[in-house]
């Protein structure tokens, strides 16, 4: 009995179609306002660093020149005492 219920709620919502009505609507949604920076970052701003290198920041932040950030690892000192080149 418990199986034949079953059976007929999954054939109700098949043959019932979708219990949630579409809205449609006649025009866009409208798009989220672009916040643009109104100061460009000053040098001590495009620099974050840590022991093991450092995130720069580059760009202008126009189309033309997007601001990007690159990591740029701390290179290996040599050890003591080997000669320099």
């Amino acid at each position: 009995m418990h199986r034949f219920r079953a059976l007929a709620a999954v054939l109700a919502v098949l043959i019932g179609g979708c219990t949630t009505a579409r809205i449609s609507s006649d025009s866009p949604a409208a798009s989220p306002a672009v916040s643009v920076p109104t100061t460009t970052p000053t040098p001590e701003q495009r620099v974050v660093a840590y022991p093991h290198g450092s995130w720069l920041l580059f760009g202008d932040g126009v189309p033309g020149s997007p601001y990007r950030w690159v990591w740029l690892p701390r290179t290996a000192s040599p050890p003591p005492g080997s000669p320099a080149r």
